[in-house]
């Protein structure tokens, strides 16, 4: 069932009301005065993070977690948040194909991508992308249009930590873990562009190819296509059609030089 708020569209799903893909663009303006502080979105990244843990294993491959954290670690500090949270990354043993990043500075990348992601410089294109999702509050944006749609669910009165597991489902969701929790919450269009743009400068400033970017999502277009028309998990909430394919590659020229200076370096 969908329900409409002026041109702000929410899906229902399991009893819990989630956002439709697409829906955030007429409620941007309402849904930012709503927005979450730093301080409050940063505690629900950090209650996801803990469960996640809990439900999920952890890798014991020393070099794969190795490799998570020398490419997470360049990309955080490219991005100008280093310093901003107290970083975690974790190598999550599942066979599907995705990452994320939390607000609060926990890192999530699960077996499925880093196998998929053959090179540093393709690793560094997903995490750049999702770090600057969390850079430019973009989770934020999501709960302030989720709380302006009035639908009766208090995610300020909600933890992930507390209540039924939907409604940490819905929140898990909104901040971009949904994935995990089978809830998928996409980032709208415009915010998926710009964690586009965004991670390849951050990419580019860290040291790796930001060429990388296209590889990757071709290879998630060709396995995705290879998946019997069921899309993958990263690539259900991130489409790598050939729109995003294009403006990654419209975009390369101008952070080249980025990433040339930081080679020299």
């Amino acid at each position: 069932m969908t329900l409409c708020f002026g041109r702000c569209c929410f899906v229902s799903r399991r009893g819990v009301l989630g956002l439709a893909a697409g829906g955030l663009a007429g409620c941007t303006a309402v849904g930012r005065s709503m927005a979450p502080a730093d301080g409050e979105l940063n505690q629900m990244g950090l209650q996801a993070w803990s469960q996640l843990k809990t439900k999920e294993k952890l890798s014991s491959d020393a070099k794969g977690r190795a490799r998570v954290n020398t490419v997470a670690r360049r990309v955080v500090d490219a991005s100008g948040l280093g310093h901003a949270y107290t970083w975690e990354f974790a190598l999550f043993d599942g066979a599907q194909i995705n990452a994320f990043a939390l607000p609060g500075g926990k890192i999530g990348v699960y077996r499925g991508l880093l196998n998929l992601a053959g090179a540093d410089d393709e690793l560094a294109a997903v995490l750049g992308h999702e770090v600057t999702h969390v850079q430019r509050r973009h989770a934020a944006q999501r709960i302030g249009t989720q709380r302006a749609g009035q639908l009766g669910v208090s995610l300020a009165q909600v933890g992930l930590a507390v209540g039924g597991v939907q409604q940490s489902d819905q929140i898990a969701g909104l901040i971009g873990a949904g994935v995990s929790y089978g809830v998928i919450l996409p980032f709208s269009r415009d915010q998926e562009y710009e964690a586009d743009a965004g991670g390849l400068t951050t990419m580019a400033r860290a040291g790796y190819n930001p060429n990388a970017a296209v590889s990757l999502w071709q290879k998630m277009a060709a396995a995705n296509a290879r998946n019997a028309g069921r899309p993958l998990e990263f690539a259900s909430t991130h489409p790598s059609d050939a729109n995003r394919i294009q403006r990654l590659q419209a975009q390369i020229p101008a952070v080249l030089p980025l990433y040339e200076a930081a080679r020299r370096n």
